[in-house]
């Protein structure tokens, strides 16, 4: 799917691939197939982001609306190309699916020819043939790609550490009562989970299993965590009229939902590093007497995710200061440096998003290790956006005052970080300043939004892939409960297999380039939103580090 480490050699140079290869158009041996109404050929390609990449184009006449449907035999998508209608998170049309060795590309009526022009890397064995067929949702216009015989053994498609990250994952209290310390029976509410959210949970995480990352990343929102009230007054988790009942009540809510959370990614063999969002906060706006509970929600994320059972912090390196047991950093691999941040300012007196002066401090000390020993990517993960404005979904459109002016953003500029994950919106936006690119994605879980972005690393790049899931739900009936409102719905059900809606990769000279379907950045008048509905360690796996690039910060 990515990269191949040596020139594939097929026949007649079609690749132009080799040394010597650079033939004119004339005399390149192009593998071309004609059929009515379809033209679809293997043609060279000198600018594909990958070493070992095949372009193809797929030659389509005028013809009304219509939708594509190309199958790679031996060889995988790597893009959704440029001409393909890209899909969004609640508007499914061009898409990557089935191990991304088929393309469904969504075209608009046209009344002129046009060419879709596709990039994949082989997935073969030294002698298996690629190839494909193309077909149209009508059966009208069909093809077959030519055949093209792998010549040379690709290298192993595995990157050297993959990462997911879902943001928001999963903005709802999900979990069974009978499973906490609380006070629940069936007269008092309904449950917080149900046979329909066991499956669409399994479905999810099996995918992310199957993908074998070294990591989750999940940037804030992990509950819905108003905890310490009790909306419809159920009494579930015990009273809530004093502070100290309020402490107690988060106390029981926090030992029943977030040790299932952490359950379900042990169960598949997933490490999860949170970072903490609102709603681990309580969620904004953040009055007197929300303020008032922070310090006991902090602590009891802390307590699931970040220390061991004597109290003694997971990650040795993290800051000093009340987000000494919320913020953190590591190499996953000696040139991989992976920090987590907690922009969330809040005590008895004020609310305010941005990092402390301690965090602050901690943060730049981290980056100046990382320039120092030659890191060769940096990869920041927090709740709320940075630059903007970002599309929004069902979402407050939390963001860190100051965007790119901000003390943290200038200093992820001067010290090369890479890419800045990022939550809250509940949809996706890609933006880049100053070098570094910044992915808000992740969505509400029980609202069918959930996406996942995978981050490939390699020698030379990173590759990102965002995977889709198309999950529904249905809002009629009762609903599972959750300690504010009416709950959250009862019905959910994942209806089709994931799929890839954008590509990208960032190079190791920064930012992100060769951006395809959703991840491509796109110019926003102001925010797009949705009517509102009602002990992990990050430990290197390999020993020598590679001599990275230096020179890396040159104001360091």
């Amino acid at each position: 799917m990515l990269r191949l480490s040596a020139p594939l050699a097929v026949t007649a140079c079609v690749l132009a691939l080799l040394p010597g290869c650079d033939a004119s158009a004339s005399d390149r041996g192009e593998a071309t197939t004609s059929e009515p109404g379809v033209t679809a050929s293997w043609g060279p390609t000198r600018d594909a982001p990958f070493p070992g990449s095949l372009a193809g184009d797929i030659a389509v006449p005028a013809s009304p609306a219509t939708v594509l449907t190309v199958r790679l035999r031996n060889a995988r998508f790597t893009a959704v190309p440029a001409a393909c209608e890209p899909s969004s998170i609640v508007r499914r049309r061009s898409r990557i699916i089935d191990a991304n060795t088929a393309l469904l590309c969504a075209l608009p009526e046209s009344r002129s020819a046009r060419t879709v022009h596709f990039e994949a890397v082989a997935a073969g064995a030294e002698g298996d043939e690629m190839g494909g067929t193309v077909r149209d949702r009508s059966g009208d216009l069909e093809a077959e790609l030519p055949t093209i015989e792998i010549q040379q053994p690709p290298a192993s498609l595995s990157p050297r550490l993959r990462l997911v990250s879902s943001p928001d994952f999963l903005n709802a209290d999900v979990g069974d009562l009978r499973k906490g310390p609380g006070f629940w029976t069936r007269k008092r509410s309904a449950n917080s989970i149900n046979a329909a959210y066991r499956r669409t949970l399994g479905a999810v995480l099996k995918d992310w299993a199957a993908t074998r990352p070294d990591g989750v990343l999940v940037a804030g929102d992990l509950v819905e965590g108003h905890w310490g009230t009790d909306d419809l007054g159920t009494g579930n988790f015990g009273p809530v009229r004093t502070l100290a009942e309020q402490r107690a009540a988060i106390d029981r809510a926090a030992r029943t939902y977030y040790p299932q959370y952490l359950r379900r990614f042990r169960q598949h063999g997933l490490s999860v590093f949170p970072a903490p969002g609102d709603h681990e906060y309580g969620d904004n706006p953040w009055p007197a007497a929300k303020r008032a509970r922070a310090t006991a929600l902090r602590q009891q994320f802390a307590r699931y995710f970040t220390t061991r059972r004597n109290g003694a912090p997971v990650f040795p390196d993290h800051p000093r200061g009340p987000h000494a047991l919320t913020a953190y950093a590591g190499r996953p691999l000696p040139d991989v440096q992976v920090i987590s941040i907690d922009p969330f300012d809040i005590t008895p007196d004020r609310a305010r998003l941005g990092l402390d002066r301690q965090q602050r401090t901690w943060l730049r000390g981290v980056l100046r290790r990382a320039v120092r020993d030659h890191v060769r990517w940096i990869v920041v993960q927090g709740h709320v956006p940075i630059l903007g404005p970002v599309r929004t979904r069902g979402s407050s459109g939390l963001t860190l005052p100051g965007g790119a002016r901000s003390k943290v953003w200038r200093m992820f500029e001067k010290y090369g970080v890479d890419l800045y994950l990022s939550g809250e919106a509940h949809d996706v936006t890609v933006l880049e300043h100053g070098g570094v690119t910044q992915v808000t994605h992740g969505g509400l879980f029980a609202y069918g939004l959930t996406n996942a972005l995978l981050l490939d690393f390699y020698d030379d790049y990173v590759y990102v892939s965002l995977r889709d899931y198309d999950i529904r739900e249905d809002n009629r009936g009762p609903r599972l409960w959750q300690t504010r409102d009416d709950g959250i719905p009862a019905r959910i059900e994942m209806k089709q297999a994931p799929f890839v809606i954008g590509t990208g990769v960032v190079p190791e000279r920064g930012g992100m380039r060769h951006e395809t379907g959703v991840l491509v950045p796109r110019s926003l008048s102001g925010p797009q939103r949705l009517e509102e509905r009602h002990a992990l360690t990050l430990t290197p796996r390999v020993s020598a580090a590679p001599a990275g690039r230096a020179g890396r910060c040159g104001r360091c």
